[in-house]
């Protein structure tokens, strides 16, 4: 029986799993982070051989009867340094697999093919069959890709969390924390503004990172909010039009509106659900006498990148009606929705992947109501078996299986 191994591995975490040629899932493995850049050789490979090696086990199979095979492909998509990814790549499955062989292309006699790509590539793959389109990823971090061909042709943001990964984890928990700071230290709204844009307030020195008014980065298109008006605009709704299959903030079919004048961000008792929900989860034995001082002591404490753990709270409290997190939740879909147009050509796939755009929510729903036609990625580790499958299988017959490996069940 042959079989085809794929490996979904970032930063947090790495996933293989183990399928047969027509989409019959095997086994599945699943381990720490593997990103080498980030972790460190031998951290990123402890934690990529652990996962490989739990999906090939025989105990490993969540389908019985399977029997023994051999694995004639393997794709490992992999977040990180390509040339780190590829030295990852060679030491784990040189030691796991006999007569592996690290190649663009399956076909060298008595080796077992293993590719290595970015994960952007196994995310795009994940929601689509197509070659060629456009993936929208929000998780940790935040990117915007164009695949052309099953390889990454331009990219939009994915900067990090210092330059940029605007509408990821981190940006909303961020954005989440500096809402709270705002509420717990400022008893009243401006008296010269009819409401608090508290998108726009919790950037650094009060206005939002924006480039020149008018242009983005690449000099093409509109970021959300390019002018004073356009800032308090694009988290009420009020955006203007934007690239093709992009609609306004205030059009999407969620229903998500930002909060725009009206709101209050009164001291910490009076304040809103999603203050409250952030001062529970960062200061558990209550805000004590100086609670502003209190909560930045408590996130500085923490590494920066554990404020994405807060973005979940940030949906649940828009679902739950609160202004300041229904305004997160606007711009953040706003920001990922701008990212995406600028890379995207219109009439190909456009694929959502990611922790908080692969999640039932507000942020989801916000996203999906800007870009017609989106689709939610499957599973990337099966998406990666079923990459190494296709050249295999053909064109015709990888696309029909394609649901099989990346939804199984």
């Amino acid at each position: 029986m042959h079989l085809v191994l794929g490996v979904d591995a970032g930063g947090t975490s790495s996933r293989a799993a183990l399928f047969t040629l027509d989409g019959t899932l095997v086994g599945r493995g699943q381990a720490g982070g593997a990103n080498p850049g980030a972790l460190g050789m031998d951290t990123a490979a402890a934690n990529l051989t652990a996962a490989v090696r739990a999906a090939l086990e025989p105990g490993s199979a969540q389908l019985p009867g399977t029997g023994a095979g051999t694995v004639v492909g393997v794709v490992v998509g992999l977040a990180g340094n390509p040339a780190l990814c590829a030295t990852l790549a060679e030491r784990v499955f040189c030691a796991l697999l006999p007569g592996a062989h690290l190649t663009g292309e399956p076909g060298v006699p008595g080796a077992t093919p293993v590719r290595v790509m970015g994960d952007i590539v196994t995310a795009f793959a994940a929601g689509t069959p197509s070659p060629s389109g456009t993936v929208l990823i929000s998780g940790t971090g935040a990117i915007a890709a164009k695949i052309v061909d099953h390889a990454p042709a331009g990219t939009a943001d994915g900067y990090g969390w210092l330059l940029g990964d605007e509408g990821s984890a981190f940006w909303i928990g961020r954005a989440a924390a500096r809402a709270t700071i705002r509420a717990l230290t400022t008893p009243r709204p401006s008296p010269t503004r009819s409401g608090v844009d508290l998108v726009r307030d919790h950037e650094p020195n009060g206005t939002a990172h924006r480039p020149e008014p008018g242009r983005n980065e690449t000099g093409g298109g509109r970021e959300p909010g390019d002018s004073e008006a356009d800032g308090c605009r694009s988290v009420c709704g009020e955006g203007g039009d934007r690239e093709a299959g992009v609609r306004g903030a205030g059009e999407n079919e969620a229903g998500v509106r930002g909060a725009g004048g009206g709101g209050r961000c009164g001291g910490w008792a009076g304040s809103g659900l999603l203050v409250k929900m952030v001062l529970r989860r960062l200061l558990p034995d209550g805000p004590g006498g100086d609670p502003g001082a209190r909560l930045a002591a408590a996130v500085h404490a923490r590494p920066p990148l554990a404020l994405a753990k807060l973005a979940p709270l940030v949906s649940e409290a828009a679902m739950g009606g609160d202004p300041v997190a229904v305004s997160i939740v606007a711009e953040a879909a706003s920001r990922l929705a701008n990212s995406a147009s600028r890379v995207h050509e219109p009439g190909l796939p456009l694929v959502l992947a990611g922790g908080v755009l692969t999640a039932e929510g507000p942020v989801r729903d916000a996203v999906r109501g800007l870009l017609e036609g989106a689709v939610t990625a499957g599973d990337p580790a099966g998406a990666a078996a079923w990459l190494a499958a296709r050249p295999l299988l053909g064109p015709r017959a990888s696309d029909e299986l394609h649901h099989r490996f990346t939804r199984p069940g």
